[in-house]
């Protein structure tokens, strides 16, 4: 949930710049950055467990399913835990993101006080993120690359985070746009969090080496990541289907209304 807040703040932030506080922003944006970096690797620990759980559903029988959690939960988080004494840097790390999450609840306090609104400069900021998106992303599925898939993944983030105050009344294409990226963005990160966990599985291959189980949790890990990137060429589809020149208006439109 914090790493939430904290994607919201640096997606609204941007939209937020006059000119005159560039300095604020740079403050607020800097402060959640921090905050956001500090809880990464509580981030990827519940990633791991979300993944480990999908797999393990995949399994018909209960007690098959048990067992496969309890095996990948014992050898991915909680032996790397104890290794990493995973509760103590857990602890030291929120109470780090909380101070920077209260310097920057204090530079946005003084946004909320600017009066100062630029519409055309958050308008043509969400439509170059939107455009940026959709070549990355029409790039990245024709190339494959992982790395530009990710850079899509926080693209299309910005886009349905920074929408998200507008709730329903907004036009069609931009409800069209938020709704896609953030569908987008959903699908990346699933497939994200399974090749992590494909990553961090040659721990639980080692350990379980020569076992009917390793081979039975290779071959669902193998079809959910084929379900996910299923699922991501479909959103990406949505997503690129989009016209560029109707967001650009429909935005502009938007927030000079607002």
């Amino acid at each position: 949930t914090a790493r939430r807040e904290l994607k919201a703040v640096r997606a609204i932030a941007p939209l937020c710049r006059t000119g005159a506080n560039d300095s604020t922003i740079d403050g607020v944006l800097e402060f959640a950055a921090k905050a956001n970096q500090l809880l990464g690797p509580l981030r990827d620990r519940d990633a791991l467990t979300r993944s480990i759980h999908r797999i393990s559903d995949r399994f018909a029988e209960g007690e098959s399913r048990r067992v496969v959690r309890t095996v990948l939960l014992a050898t991915l988080i909680f032996g790397e835990s104890d290794r990493r004494d995973d509760a103590a840097f857990a602890g030291a790390a929120l109470d780090r993101a909380r101070r920077s999450l209260r310097q920057a609840r204090a530079a946005a306090t003084a946004i909320v006080e600017d009066a100062g609104f630029d519409a055309g400069h958050a308008a043509a900021l969400l439509a170059r993120s939107h455009r940026a998106c959709m070549e990355e992303l029409d790039a990245s599925l024709q190339s494959g690359d992982l790395a530009r898939l990710h850079e899509c993944r926080k693209r299309a983030s910005f886009i349905a985070l920074a929408l998200a105050p507008f709730e329903d009344e907004v036009p069609p294409p931009v409800r069209r746009l938020r709704s896609r990226a953030r569908r987008l963005a959903s699908a990346l990160g699933e497939d994200r969090d399974l090749a992590l966990l494909d990553v961090e599985m040659r721990v639980a291959r080692t350990q379980l080496a020569g076992s009917p189980l390793a081979s039975a949790i290779d071959d669902a890990l193998r079809l959910s990541r084929i379900e996910a990137r299923a699922r991501v060429e479909d959103a990406a589809r949505d997503f690129l289907r989009l016209g560029r020149g109707r967001v650009r208006r429909a935005l502009a439109g938007l927030l000079a209304a607002g």
